[in-house]
């Protein structure tokens, strides 16, 4: 049995028509009416947690095998369609027809994302385990963050949280954050992106072995 343990990076996309800036305004207005922040962090929020108004910049992976062994890959190229078609080329690989799926709150963000951005793009997913998102289940998909709520949201910690209460480096610390993910991709900052996504990858695979045993 091998995993694909994969996170991924997202920004805020542009050229979208006047509806949709009108939504997004209208959005970033209700979230700054529920909770006191910054206009622009909120905007820029909100866009790139959405596959409507977001893009996907970076996929960072580790093809863990049985023997413990594992092999790391990150794709994150200039243009979006790119980045997904070099990402799926490698879930639709006849080699990746059996992996399970290991990520953090992917279910709920990751996986997701992924699957909309694809169709946006036109590109086709044949690896039908990666469009298998039934809860409850751990056959074709392995989130971490709702095994450890059983699957109850109102039990739900952050990643940062998880790692910290099992001792494992915080990944949420660097030159590149999640909060800054979309500056550095302005910048052209990908190789800063690569090490930030992949640290995530490497503190989720810590985290799937002190947990799979229980999983599994």
């Amino acid at each position: 049995m091998s995993f694909l343990i994969l996170d991924i990076e997202t920004v805020p996309r542009k050229g979208l028509d006047e509806v949709m800036e009108a939504e997004v305004a209208k959005r970033t207005e209700r979230r700054l009416e529920q909770s006191s922040g910054d206009a622009e962090e909120a905007e820029s929020l909100i866009r790139a947690t959405s596959a409507f108004f977001g893009g996907v910049v970076c996929v960072a992976m580790r093809l863990l095998s049985n023997d413990g062994s594992y092999r790391d890959n990150i794709v994150c190229e200039k243009d979006e369609r790119a980045t997904l078609e070099r990402f799926f080329d490698v879930v639709n690989h006849d080699s990746a027809q059996n992996v399970r799926f290991v990520h953090y709150n992917g279910l709920g963000f990751d996986i997701p994302f992924l699957i909309v951005r694809a169709a946006h793009c036109g590109i086709r997913i044949t690896n039908r385990k990666f469009t298998d998102l039934r809860r409850y289940s751990y056959n074709s998909h392995i989130d971490l963050m709702m095994f450890l709520a059983n699957w109850d949201f109102r039990k739900i910690v952050s990643f940062d949280i998880a790692c910290r209460s099992f001792g494992i480096p915080s990944p949420k610390e660097g030159e590149v954050t999640g909060e800054t993910v979309a500056k550095a991709f302005e910048e052209e900052n990908l190789e800063g992106i690569k090490k930030y996504a992949m640290k995530d990858v490497e503190a989720t695979h810590m985290l799937f072995e002190k947990l799979k045993d229980y999983i599994l």
